[in-house]
């Protein structure tokens, strides 16, 4: 199954708001509910990224929070999981993500994330799946641009004109609250693997918590290259919003010129628009933080 218009003319390939909605069934053909969600745990440090779990929405009961290997049917329009005896114990509430799990259609679908190859902000259109030889879900990346929009919305030979631009997964950061802090929580993620250059690239597209958290997994010389490769008003911003015992590190790990110049900037009080700054936590940001929990 997958979109109607095969992305790399890969018929395996998957779309995330394609799939969502499926009814999900017993293998005796009783519907469960319906898929409202699939989990990735980014905590996985080789191979590929595969989804982990199911969120399933019943009528007239809690969610259901279920691991792939429940899965004995994937198709086109209906999900088949086995008939477990520890379901009932399983559904009696939903389980807590783990720690590095995330859900793919709340914390990446219709966020913006930063396609750190690229060096740009892009909001996601779809997220793009793909079967496994062994019959497993990988992700393989995102779908932005309004190609992708226009797919949702059953505009095909549109969206064909349109094109599509897809990022791949390992060229992403998420801005999405859940999926930024798992991703600064797993040494997998991109944001570890990316240079001064490219790190002040992405901490210029981040709002300005996010930039400072960003700054925070780096040692003080790491985080004095950043701020020195980003543009002036978005170091001070960053610097501003630190806790002043960090901006002091950062500023030591600096060449003393460097330095000097940062803390005579520094001394000077924020202009209005640099207070208003500091205060919002969602500079350069569109999409709201996600704070609801899977079952929500």
């Amino acid at each position: 199954m997958g979109s109607d218009e095969p992305i790399g003319h890969a018929s395996t390939v998957l779309l995330l708001s394609r799939v969502t909605g499926l009814d999900v069934l017993r293998p005796d053909g009783r519907v469960i509910g319906r898929l409202a969600d699939l989990t990735a745990d980014l905590g996985d440090q080789s191979g590929p990224q595969l989804v982990q779990r199911l969120l399933v929405r019943r009528r007239r009961a809690e969610p259901l929070l279920t691991p792939w290997h429940r899965v004995v049917g994937f198709g086109p329009t209906q999900v088949v999981l086995a008939d477990a005896a520890g379901e009932s114990a399983e559904a009696a509430g939903v389980q807590a993500l783990r720690r590095h799990e995330i859900l793919l259609g709340r914390d990446v679908l219709d966020t913006q994330v930063v396609d750190v190859v690229g060096q740009r902000l892009a909001r996601v259109a779809d997220v793009v799946l793909a079967r496994t030889p062994s019959g497993r879900v990988e992700l393989v990346g995102v779908e932005v641009g309004f190609g992708g929009v226009l797919q949702r919305l059953k505009l095909g030979s549109l969206a064909r004109r349109t094109g599509q631009d897809i990022i791949a997964w390992s060229d992403l950061h998420l801005t999405s609250e859940r999926g930024h802090a798992v991703q600064l929580a797993t040494p997998r993620a991109a944001v570890h693997h990316l240079d001064p250059r490219a790190l002040a690239a992405l901490v210029s597209q981040v709002d300005t918590e996010s930039a400072t958290e960003i700054l925070a997994t780096k040692v003080p010389g790491e985080a004095a290259e950043v701020v020195q490769a980003t543009h002036p008003a978005v170091g001070e911003r960053v610097l501003r919003a630190m806790p002043s015992t960090a901006a002091a590190r950062i500023l030591a790990a600096m060449p003393a010129e460097h330095a000097g110049r940062w803390r005579q900037r520094l001394e000077h009080a924020p202009t209005l628009l640099g207070r208003r700054f500091l205060r919002s936590r969602v500079w350069l940001e569109a999409n709201p933080r996600h704070r609801s929990g899977p079952g929500s």
